[in-house]
């Protein structure tokens, strides 16, 4: 049978687990109702197919009526492949995105829309600027208030500190894939600075007449880089990738 509470009636009700008729109220006006669960000292154990190699599954196995009795299902965000057992190797589209405390990913491959966090072993505090390598697929970030510049994979493993020393207020940041360099604007500093991707060989590209440098972007087909000043005189300005005609 199924038995649940009722927080109106104040009453434990059951009923027939397969059709839901029979229903019995068990006891009434009793105060505070939460949830309720059965324990039966001698039920007999149900051997499933889940329990034979996951059934199959190379992620999850769900138990399912018989004559199925399981399927299998993927991770949030991933997509089961035709073979109906084996889950792709990881998001294909997705968007990913900073919210300060954690960074999150959601996946474009599904037709629901669920964020799921990138379970990096690190504590967060303003994370506000974010990128992707697609090469390497890692992420970096920047965090404005423990005046970090890190990066992980994407799926949260080999969390690496890159910039520890020299920051103020990280704004923008942006990958050169192609290159494979590492640009960053600086509103404590007023400057964009570039870097390889793992923080080595840092260089001062602009520094004069910035007054608040925030976002940042990078046109590699054509060498150019963008960015936003917040500043008095709020502007957008472009240069080539090493600094050059502004």
């Amino acid at each position: 049978r199924l038995y649940w509470t009722d927080w109106q009636s104040k009453s434990i009700e059951s009923a027939d687990k397969r059709t839901g008729l029979e229903r019995k109220t068990l006891r009434e006006n009793l105060e505070n109702l939460m949830d309720i669960h059965v324990f039966h000292r001698h039920r007999s154990p149900v051997h499933t197919l889940c329990q034979e190699n996951n059934g199959g599954c190379s992620h999850l196995c769900l138990l399912a009526p018989l004559p199925i009795g399981h399927s299998c299902a993927c991770p949030t965000g991933i997509n089961l492949l035709a073979d109906g057992k084996a889950c792709s190797s990881g998001m294909t589209s997705f968007l990913i995105f900073a919210r300060r405390t954690d960074i999150r990913i959601l996946s474009l491959d599904i037709p629901y829309f669920a964020d799921v966090v990138v379970p990096i072993n690190t504590t967060m505090k303003n994370t506000i600027a974010i990128d992707v390598d697609p090469q390497e697929g890692k992420v970096y970030w920047a965090d404005s208030t423990v005046r970090k510049v890190s990066r992980a994979n994407l799926n949260g493993s080999e969390h690496e500190d890159l910039i520890t020393t020299g920051l103020m207020t990280t704004d923008g940041i942006a990958v050169d894939a192609i290159g494979r360099k590492l640009y960053w604007t600086d509103t404590g500093t007023n400057r964009i600075e570039v870097g390889n991707l793992d923080g080595s060989m840092r260089k001062v590209l602009v520094w004069q007449n910035l007054d608040s440098p925030r976002a940042i972007a990078l046109y590699h087909e054509m060498g150019f880089m963008y960015w936003s000043d917040w500043g008095d005189n709020a502007k957008l300005e472009r240069s080539s990738m090493d600094g050059t005609d502004r």
